[in-house]
């Protein structure tokens, strides 16, 4: 069967986020420029499940477009810096920097938070907490994207995602979901 947008087959976007999923995944694959394009576990595909599930969890927890908006930007250029598919610590600073810079020279408006959430993804939760304890929600921001990003730890392998290690409810309540999406992915 044909992939659809992120690389899913046979899946479809729930009702509830599609809109934004698909202007999303779009600006994914118009704007988003990888730097380690022959990557294996962190692609586009890995970036437009993430989005998806970062859109899962703030539906689930009725979130503010406003929030919304930033868990998605995150999900988009959270990887695109990465210089191989191994611990890469800084790939997250990289990337948070790319969104920055793109920021400054296209019409998407910066957005700190999103900044911040992306520069930390890669590191400690203390220290990403503690970084974004000042923001505006910016604490649960954080814990959403990276359950976001840890629920497609599927591709990593049958043990690649412990569900103990995910912060929020709706992140746990997505995890047969998110192993569903994993098994009908575009991925083989």
């Amino acid at each position: 069967a044909a992939c659809s947008p992120g690389g899913v087959r046979g899946m479809t976007i729930p009702k509830e986020v599609q809109n934004d999923y698909k202007r999303w995944y779009h600006f994914l694959e118009q704007e988003v420029q990888f730097s380690l394009s022959d990557s294996e576990k962190h692609t586009k595909e890995h970036c437009a499940r993430v989005l998806l599930f970062a859109l899962l969890i703030a539906d689930k927890m009725d979130l503010s477009q406003k929030e919304r908006e930033a868990l998605c930007a995150a999900a988009v250029f959270h990887d695109s810096r990465r210089q191989d598919d191994w611990l890469d610590v800084g790939h997250g600073q990289r990337a948070a920097d790319y969104y920055r810079d793109y920021c400054q020279t296209h019409s998407l408006s910066f957005d700190n938070r999103v900044y911040l959430v992306m520069a930390f993804h890669d590191r400690d939760d203390a220290l990403g907490e503690a970084a974004l304890t000042e923001q505006e929600n910016g604490v649960l921001l954080y814990h959403i994207f990276k359950d976001a990003d840890a629920l497609d730890r599927f591709r990593l392998g049958p043990g690649g995602l412990d569900a103990r290690y995910l912060r929020t409810d709706a992140a746990q309540s997505l995890y047969g979901y998110a192993k569903k999406v994993w098994d009908n992915s575009c991925h083989t």
